[in-house]
């Protein structure tokens, strides 16, 4: 009969401590690099013996500790890692957190123990050439995984028949290697200053390209932003819990309020922190919903705290008679922004702006 021998070793590493000061004979023919996982707390014992290969009482020995570095030589965050005794001469043990361990992927880490004699810095060498540097293997599929929230902050932009940008985000995948299928997925789209509208594209074909999602339309419907509503600045109320069903990509899309025209110029009164502003000259080119901003440092303030955004309410048509140096003037504004305490009033011109979707977080 055919037989099969098989060993299971402990998580236990053999350490010689130098308590002569130098270097001694140490034959151990061979110090296998110890596993630890990621997704659990790890315990690591150690077997610690002085040259003659017999294991020391470690009362005599001080503040022992684990040092652990990453690939790149970094600590892990609570390294060093206090090495408590065990009962039984020479035996210790020391736990490596898992909380130490999820953001690093599988990898070789290193480590040197030492401890204190007479106060008296001392080496355990941890291979079998005297070396202070051992290997540990960090393994990460041995745990189930979650996927974590993915972040989305680039877009790509295209021009629609009027000559209007329409932005959109990376395709997000639906599919991935997994036990149980994704059933849903929430987007969290967080907007600065945003008017205009928001929609949520989807296609079920294997490969991404613009006329698949073109020709899937708006599936989820879309979310508007009207001049009348203001600016809105937060995470907008859309496509929660989206059902996957046959889908193999979504993509967020969204076109902003027009951003054209050139030569208006206002006069910014502050009183308090609130801003009130009249038109000055109303330039040319502009359309209903067109913004502008001021930057706060043009109105005694600070960039991104007090800056001033001007929406367009009504510009000066085509009528009859009309210079054509006054077609689309500014004729009536509405403003948001927060000013410095105080009183003071500003000439300011502004540049035109957009609001613009910061990220999407999908999860």
């Amino acid at each position: 009969m055919q037989k099969i021998s098989s060993y299971l070793y402990p998580n236990r590493i053999e350490l010689l401590a130098d308590l002569a000061g130098f270097s001694v004979e140490f034959t151990n023919v061979y110090q296998r690099n110890v596993k630890i996982y990621n997704g659990i707390d790890n315990t690591i014992e150690f077997d610690i013996k002085n040259a003659d290969q017999k294991r020391i009482d470690l009362s005599i020995l001080n503040q022992i500790e684990l040092n652990v570095m990453d690939a790149s030589g970094a600590a892990l965050p609570n390294s060093p890692y206090t090495v408590t005794p065990l009962i039984g001469r020479g035996l210790a043990e020391v736990i490596i957190p898992q909380g130490d361990l999820e953001d690093l992927s599988p990898q070789y880490l290193k480590y040197s123990v030492s401890a204190l004699k007479n106060s008296r810095d001392v080496l355990l060498y941890a291979n079998t050439r005297f070396g202070a540097v051992g290997t540990i293997e960090l393994v990460g599929d041995a745990m189930p995984t979650y996927r974590d929230p993915r972040v989305f902050n680039t877009f790509v932009s295209e021009i629609d028949i009027q000559g209007n940008p329409i932005y959109h985000s990376s395709a997000i995948p639906t599919k991935f290697y997994e036990s149980t299928p994704t059933n849903s997925l929430s987007f969290e789209i967080q907007v600065t200053g945003f008017v205009g509208t928001i929609w949520l594209e989807a296609t079920t074909n294997d490969t991404i390209n613009l006329e698949a999602f073109r020709a899937a339309g708006k599936p989820f419907g879309s979310w508007n932003r009207s001049v009348e509503d203001g600016l809105y600045t937060g995470v907008i109320p859309f496509a929660s819990e989206i059902l996957v069903s046959d889908y193999s990509y979504f993509r967020i899309s969204y076109q902003t309020s027009n951003v054209t025209g050139i030569g208006a110029a206002f006069t910014v009164t502050k009183s308090g922190t609130n801003y009130s502003v009249a038109v000055r000259a109303g330039g040319t080119g502009y359309a209903v919903g067109s913004l502008l901003k001021v930057p706060g440092t043009q109105l005694g303030g600070i960039d991104g705290v007090n800056d001033l955004v001007i929406m367009v309410r009504s510009v000066y048509g085509h009528m009859s008679g009309a210079s054509s140096y006054n077609v689309s003037s500014v004729t009536a504004v509405s403003a948001q922004g927060v000013a410095t305490d105080g009183t003071g009033t500003f000439e300011v011109s502004g540049f035109n702006y957009s609001g613009k979707v910061d990220s999407i977080t999908v999860s």
